[in-house]
Order: structure tokens, then sequence, then C-alpha cells
């Protein structure tokens, strides 16, 4: 029977970027902003992470594919980065992974971040992303919220 986590973990420092339209910053530097703080916050070294969870949704435009743009931007040592993706819950994905290593004992220590810099693109609001193989909901015009808010509707009915 399940019997849950929530005395097995728990959060050790937490960091955030300044919101605003930080046109002088690029994604690399949101992550690292955060990432000095949170590790400020908790009093730990980055010798002391055992992996980390990124968290990000349109890779074409933002900070790249993979884990790698966040483990070359905090300089992290050598320790494993997965990259996370599901739309605005990508840092609760983020969270949970990072939660689970430490509740599993893979990990001591885990780092969760998320960054989405969108307004650098030139683009107004969302910009359009590779919907997949199937996703009737999508027309070229189409967001992530607005998107849900047509499932949600037909949902309703």
């Amino acid at each position: 029977m399940a019997r849950g986590i929530k005395d097995k973990v728990a959060i050790l420092g937490m960091g955030c970027s300044k919101f605003g339209e930080r046109w002088d910053s690029g994604p690399e530097e949101l992550m690292v902003e955060a990432y000095l703080e949170a590790m400020q916050d908790a009093g730990i070294e980055p010798t002391q992470l055992d992996a980390a969870w990124f968290s990000t949704h349109i890779d074409e435009i933002g900070t790249g594919k993979g884990g790698t743009p966040l483990s070359v931007a905090l300089r992290l040592p050598n320790i494993a980065v997965t990259r996370v993706e599901n739309f605005c819950a990508s840092g609760s994905e983020a969270l949970r992974g990072a939660v689970y290593a430490v509740a599993s004992g893979a990990a001591d220590i885990a780092l969760a971040l998320g960054v989405e810099k969108l307004k650098d693109t030139g683009y107004g609001g969302l910009p359009v992303s590779n919907p997949g193989t199937l996703n009737p909901q999508l027309t070229p015009n189409g967001s992530a919220p607005g998107n849900f808010a047509q499932l949600a509707s037909a949902y309703r009915a």
C-alpha cells in the first residue's frame, strides 16, 4: 500500500529571478540568478547536489534541447540533469522528479529549476510550437492556455 513521501523530503532552499521585462538577461542569466539565491538560502555547495531536473517548454526559441543548458549555465558538478516539459506544469514536473529522487534514496540533494524566456523572440505572445503527431485543438495562432480553455469548454459540454 502506498504510504506517501510527506516525511521523506524537505525543501532546503529556494530562489527566483526578478520578474519583469528582462531585455538585459537571457535564460542563462535568469537560471543563474535563481540558482545562486536558492543555494545561498539552502546553505549548501554545488558539490552536494546529486541530480537536477530542468523544466522549460519551448526549446526551439529558448534554452535548447536536453538538460545541457542547465548544467552549462550553472557549471554544475558531474551530475545527471533531466529535462522535463509539460506545458504550464513543467515546473511542477521538475519539482516532482527531484522530490521522488530524494524520497527513493536515489539522491540526497536534488535541484529543480525552470526557466522560460519568450519575449526576446520578437513574437507577440506565445510562439507557435510543433504540436507533435496529434493535437487537433492547435491552430497556427493557438497557445497552450487557449487550447486548454477549448478543451475545458468541450469537456463541460
